[in-house]
């Protein structure tokens, strides 16, 4: 199987979908907090009831940081469970909408990031923002969203820090503001598909990932 060619179609469609809709944000901290919950006002799910979840799978999970307000936030994804289990990812990483991204690329909606030691060995990868036509249910919670995706040759995914994000924190944030970070899960089309998986397709696994996030979050100090 050509996962290079995968990754290139993939991150076409990313593209395509996320720039129909994109037409015209100093940690403390980068270490997963194993008390932290998904923040019940980031949705979350996986659309198949079909796909049982696994007993056990990839755990992903984001750092809780602090900065002051002005500062960029250093968020970090995290993933354990997976080391040589997974080969591709795309995922739609939300936060508090106050938030602003740190962008390497505003013409072309191109998000400013840095993969981690579980990244190492990626062949490809792509991070872009989300700005018009933004799901409902995320703007009703205040949340805005960036989608990045990865690939790998094979199962050579690792555990670790899979990425770190950038977000600047508003100039008048309050001391004590939490901006949530978690996962939204879209429901596949045929332009695209947001997945966590390896070369076997084990959709099980999958699903306990998507099902099974840590969410994160950026306090203002």
């Amino acid at each position: 199987m050509n996962f290079k060619r995968i990754f290139a179609i993939a991150a076409a469609a990313a593209m395509l979908a996320l720039s129909a809709a994109c037409s015209d944000g100093t940690s403390s901290s980068n270490t997963p907090s194993s008390d932290s919950k998904a923040d019940t006002t980031s949705p979350t799910g996986y659309y198949s009831d079909d796909i049982k979840a696994a007993a056990e799978g990839p755990q992903l999970m984001f750092s809780n940081v602090e900065a002051a307000a002005g500062e960029t936030a250093e968020v970090s994804l995290f993933v354990s469970g997976a080391a040589k289990k997974w080969s591709m990812c795309g995922l739609h990483i939300t936060y508090g909408d106050e938030l602003m991204p740190v962008m390497s690329d505003e013409k072309q909606n191109l998000v400013e990031y840095d993969l981690g030691d579980a990244s190492k060995r990626s062949t490809g990868s792509v991070c872009m923002l989300w700005r018009n036509q933004v799901a409902k249910e995320l703007t009703d919670n205040h949340l805005g969203s960036i989608f990045f995706t990865e690939i790998f040759d094979g199962d050579m995914g690792g555990d670790g820090e899979i990425v770190k994000f950038y977000f600047k924190v508003p100039e008048n944030a309050k001391k004590g503001t939490v901006y949530p970070i978690g996962i939204y899960y879209m429901p596949p089309t045929e332009e695209r598909e947001d997945m966590f998986i390896g070369t076997d397709g084990d959709k099980s696994r999958e699903k306990y990932a998507f099902t099974n996030w840590t969410g994160g979050s950026v306090t203002v100090k």
